[in-house]
């Protein structure tokens, strides 16, 4: 007897896994398995040590290979930035012109030229202070041959030598009383000037806060010949003249006593500042040194002359003489 029968008739005894189901574990069993290695793998940080990471730059040449990190080419380019920027200002400084100079240290200079002659800035017939230079010659050093003796005279006081300096005050109050102080100074000094002679030798030095030699030229500050060409050109100088500023005494008579000139005329008409006892004990040792008469003027507004004058103990020390005058009375 045959026995016939249906595939639909036949049932297994374990029903089959669905398809989505074997590919899901799979994949759980792929990720585990890669979590497993990763984890035996990677034992963190704490084991080994750190190593610097960068960029490295490399040149291939003939015998060798080098090699540069980005660290050392960035310092090496700082360096050379900076090199180049020293030497770029060290050509600013030396493409300076000649003439270029830091503001004048007058008190430093006058100090280091009771020495050594340094030369004297431009002249001009501006208001503008000249460069205070150094004269040709040191305090009792004999800078020539005496010239002939001449006598001369400022406001009736007379000098008599070879060798002239003026020294005046060209202040703001010398613009006083219609400007009369400075006027008549101007006319006193021109005329003392042009009686000169070519034998005889001269400087004028107008100062406020700051001497003023007469320079003509450009030249240092020395004693100038009293020939016809210097005389006119010192009247134009004297003329051109202006007062304003303050007054500081010493530096305009230490630069006249360094030209050692046998005579000094010093007009004034400030009592303040004064000279102090030390300022007139070096100014009498320079000119005993150097041979030097200094006369004194003073202008004020008082009728009589006042007892306790600087001036007046300035000339006496110096073998001079001292006038005072009524700018009242001053011809302008």
């Amino acid at each position: 007897m045959t026995l016939a029968y249906r595939p639909d008739d036949f049932v297994p005894t374990h029903r089959r896994l669905p398809g989505w189901m074997l590919s899901t574990l799979l994949h759980i069993v792929v990720l585990v398995g890669l979590a497993l290695m990763m984890g035996q793998d990677s034992h963190g940080t704490g084991d080994a040590p750190d190593r610097p990471v960068g960029i490295a730059i490399v040149h291939r040449m003939p015998d060798r290979t080098e090699y540069e990190t980005a660290a050392e080419q960035s310092q090496a380019t700082e360096q050379a930035a900076a090199s180049q920027a020293a030497s770029a200002a060290q050509g600013s400084q030396a493409a300076l012109p000649a003439d270029a100079a830091p503001p004048l240290d007058l008190d430093g200079l006058l100090a280091a030229a009771l020495d050594t002659p340094l030369p004297a800035g431009n002249p001009g017939e501006s208001d503008a202070m000249q460069a205070a230079a150094a004269s040709a010659g040191k305090p009792g050093m004999n800078l020539g041959p005496s010239g002939s003796q001449h006598t001369t005279e400022v406001f009736g006081i007379s000098g008599t030598g070879s060798r002239f300096v003026y020294v005046f005050d060209r202040s703001e109050s010398m613009n006083g009383f219609g400007g009369r102080p400075l006027l008549a100074a101007k006319m006193q000094l021109v005329r003392s000037i042009d009686s000169l002679g070519p034998e005889q030798e001269f400087q004028i030095i107008f100062y406020n806060n700051q001497p003023r030699p007469f320079v003509p030229g450009g030249q240092i500050v020395r004693l100038l010949n009293g020939d016809e060409q210097t005389k006119r050109s010192a009247e134009q100088y004297v003329r051109a003249m202006t007062a304003f500023g303050g007054t500081r005494h010493m530096d305009a008579l230490l630069m006249a006593l360094r030209m050692s000139p046998d005579v000094i005329f010093f007009l004034t008409d400030a009592r303040i500042p004064r000279l102090n006892g030390a300022q007139l004990q070096e100014i009498k040792a320079r000119a005993q040194r150097s041979g030097t008469t200094i006369h004194t003027i003073e202008f004020g507004d008082d009728l009589e002359p006042p007892r306790d004058s600087f001036l007046r103990n300035l000339a006496t020390d110096n073998g001079g003489q001292y006038r005072y005058l009524h700018v009242g009375a001053l011809d302008g």
